[in-house]
């Protein structure tokens, strides 16, 4: 590799990797308030935050990819023009054309990644995601019950109470129980509980030392049971399997079915590495800077061409989904389309159309 390729990769992943750690920053601490909300809301246990969090960062780190790319190489040349560094470069000789093989060998690197996570790991944290929101769904779990606040039940027809928690015995202090159903209601109090699983994979809450006092709706008899130890389920709805979406199938899965619906799934995931190359190819065009200006315009440039690209594949994805596109159309127009406009704008910037034109007046 010249000096003149180190310099521009080495300029490349020093920003890349700033920009890329801003943007992770960023998505961990908005992940992170959004799922301790969910916690504190009691819709998922506290347990299950930090778990829930790592998912939905690690589905969210493709596209964090490619912004990152097209931000990085767009601030890089833009700073490059705007500290007349092109200007050296351009009279040694170096056209614009030139950044293209560095810029392909600074972004494969990061597109194998992207298609890893794409292909792989991607698919697999929105599975543990999916299953893991389907089974807070099902599951009525006590240990979303925060202590000192009344928590109701997903379909609203329990209360449940706890004054204190012993977490290195899986102890619950000061239980209270409101539950309404067609018979009536009733009221369950007692001085300690715990949680436990039957064999059947059924979730229980078990209270001892208590009264409960039932009230019912048909003979409006009052009943008071004083008891030694008392089971209440917690799971309102059978356990099974969960429903996942295609997001979260394995890609070999997808390919095996080779329905639409999987077809367009495929279609979603292979496009996203090869938008992180072509994304890194035209910024090297639209990062031209004005030393009389600002470097924003090209970096707005950039970020509304990574919006409109991801959007664009999100159309392309729905057409094949439909059948209104083939699977060879999906994978293979968007793409070609902005290889066309990356080619283009190069031939502007480096004078091709300009250099045609005097020649046919010198003619």
């Amino acid at each position: 590799m010249t000096i003149f390729s180190r310099n521009i990769v080495k300029e490349y992943s020093v920003t890349w990797a700033v920009i890329f750690a801003a943007l992770l920053m960023i998505v961990f601490v908005t992940q992170l308030v959004r799922y301790l909300g969910y916690a504190a809301n009691g819709s998922v246990p506290f347990g299950s935050v930090f778990l829930l969090f790592a998912l939905g960062s690690i589905k969210n780190l493709p596209i964090l990819f490619s912004l990152s790319i097209i931000l990085s190489v767009t601030l890089s040349l833009s700073r490059w023009y705007r500290d007349s560094e092109m200007v050296v470069w351009a009279s040694s000789g170096k056209a614009l054309s030139a950044w293209v093989l560095p810029t392909l060998g600074f972004v494969t690197p990061i597109a194998i990644l992207v298609t890893f996570l794409t292909l792989f790991l991607a698919p697999w944290a929105e599975q543990r995601l999916e299953i893991e929101k389907q089974t807070h769904e099902v599951n009525d779990d006590i240990s979303t019950v925060s202590p000192g606040t009344f928590i109701e039940s997903k379909d609203g027809s329990t209360v449940f109470f706890v004054d204190s928690l012993e977490s290195s015995v899986q102890v619950l202090n000061g239980v209270f129980i409101f539950n309404r159903d067609a018979n009536g209601i009733s009221i369950t109090s007692s001085s300690r509980g715990r949680q436990e699983e039957s064999k059947l994979g059924a979730s229980y809450l078990v209270v001892e030392d208590g009264y409960r006092y039932t009230e019912f709706n048909q003979s409006q008899d009052f009943d008071v049971t004083k008891f030694a130890t008392y089971g209440v389920r917690m799971d309102k709805k059978p356990t099974s399997r969960p429903h996942v979406h295609l997001g979260g199938r394995s890609t070999l899965s997808l390919i095996e079915e080779a329905s639409p619906h999987s077809l367009s799934e495929l279609v979603w995931r292979i496009g996203l590495p090869l938008s992180a190359v072509l994304l890194a190819l035209i910024s090297i065009p639209i990062s031209f800077v004005n030393n009389r200006g600002g470097r924003s315009y090209s970096v707005a440039v950039g970020v509304l061409f990574f919006l409109l690209y991801k959007n664009a594949l999100g159309i392309v994805q729905t057409q094949v989904y439909q059948s209104s596109w083939s699977v060879w159309m999906g994978l293979l127009l968007p793409h070609l389309i902005v290889l066309s406009i990356f080619i283009l704008l190069l031939l502007l910037r480096v004078g091709v159309f300009k250099r045609g034109l005097r020649i046919r007046e010198c003619v």
